[in-house]
C-alpha cells in the first residue's frame, strides 16, 4: 500500500512543487492501481491564492475488498494525526475517505465511482466555511450525500402559557389559621396537628373578597377544596376538614394552598404547612 500525500504536502509548502521526486517503485505502484484505487482533489489556499492538489491511494496487488476497506480506514486515522497537513486539507481528505468507506461497507453502494472530488472554495472564502459532505444513513438502500446549508438563527422561545401571562398576578391575602380538636377538651391553638375531628378557623387579617379558597394537599395529592366566604377585616369562619383528607390513611402530612381567581383563572398565591395529619 502507498499513500501519496507527498503531493498534497508539497503543494502547501510551494505551489510550483512537482512529484518528480518519486522513486521508480512508487511510480510503478501508481501505474498499477487498477484493482483498488482512491483519488480525491484537495483545494487549499497557498500564499493567498487557491490551489488544487491530487491525493492518491493504491492498494496492494491481490488485496481483497475487505483488506482494502481496512486500508481506507487506516488511512483516515493516519491523516487525522498527520502534523504536516493543515486542518483544511485534513477535513477534505477524511471526508472523501469516509465516502469511499461508506460505499464499500456492507449495505452501501458498491457500484459507485471510487473517485471523490470536493468543490473548491471561492477565492477569499475562509476555510472555516468549508462544509464536508454528510453521509445520510439509510436502511439497506443506496447511500446519499448532501451538503447541509447553514442552520437558521434560533427563534425566541414561545411560552405555552400565553393566556396565563395576560392574567395579573394576585397578592396573597393576609389570614390566620387556628385549629380546635372536638374530640377532647381544649381550646383553639396553632394548627400543628390536624385530626379527623379538627375544626379549622380562618381569621381575615384584611378585607377578604370572594373567589378565595383553600386547597388541601396530602403529600402533593389534591384531597379537597374549601371555598371561603367574603370576610371583613377581623371576621372569622370555621369549617371541618375535607372528608377525603383522611381517606385510606392513618397518618400523613398536609399542605394548604391559598387559591385566588382572576378572570376565571385560579392562581395559587400562598402555601401553608406542612402540617401533621392523624386520622
Amino acid at each position: 500500500m502507498m499513500i501519496l500525500f507527498a503531493l498534497l504536502l508539497a503543494s502547501q509548502a510551494a505551489p510550483a512543487a512537482t512529484s518528480a521526486g518519486q522513486t521508480d517503485s512508487e511510480a510503478a505502484v501508481i501505474a498499477n492501481c487498477d484493482a483498488h484505487k482512491f483519488e480525491t482533489i484537495v483545494h487549499t489556499t497557498v500564499a493567498g491564492k487557491p490551489h488544487s492538489s491530487k491525493v492518491k491511494l493504491c492498494g496492494k496487488l491481490g488485496q481483497t475488498d475487505a483488506e482494502w476497506l481496512r486500508t481506507l480506514k487506516d488511512a483516515a486515522d493516519k491523516v487525522a494525526v498527520n502534523p504536516g497537513m493543515s486542518a483544511e486539507a485534513k477535513a477534505q481528505v477524511i471526508a472523501a475517505l469516509n465516502i469511499e468507506i461508506a460505499i464499500l461497507t456492507p449495505g452501501g453502494q458498491p457500484g459507485a465511482p471510487q473517485t471523490a472530488i470536493l468543490a473548491a472554495p471561492s477565492i477569499g472564502e475562509p476555510s472555516a466555511n468549508i462544509r464536508a459532505p454528510i453521509i445520510a444513513p439509510t436502511l439497506g438502500g443506496p447511500v446519499e450525500y448532501s451538503v447541509l446549508p447553514p442552520m437558521p438563527a434560533p427563534q425566541p422561545a414561545v411560552s405555552a402559557n400565553v393566556p396565563h401571562a395576560l392574567v395579573p398576578s394576585l397578592p396573597a391575602p393576609r389570614m390566620t389559621f387556628r385549629c380546635l380538636a372536638t374530640d377532647r377538651l381544649g381550646s383553639e391553638g396553632p394548627c400543628d396537628l390536624l385530626e379527623r375531628s379538627t375544626l379549622v378557623t380562618v381569621r381575615a387579617d384584611e378585607n377578604l373578597p370572594g373567589g378565595t379558597s383553600l386547597r388541601f394537599l396530602r403529600r402533593g395529592d389534591d384531597r379537597g377544596e374549601i371555598e371561603l366566604p367574603v370576610l371583613r377585616n377581623g371576621q372569622s369562619w370555621r369549617f371541618g376538614l375535607p372528608q377525603k383528607l383522611c381517606s385510606g390513611v392513618s397518618g400523613s402530612r398536609v399542605e394548604i394552598q391559598i387559591v385566588r381567581t382572576a378572570k376565571g383563572t385560579p392562581q395559587v398565591v400562598d402555601t401553608r404547612g406542612p402540617f401533621e395529619l392523624r386520622c
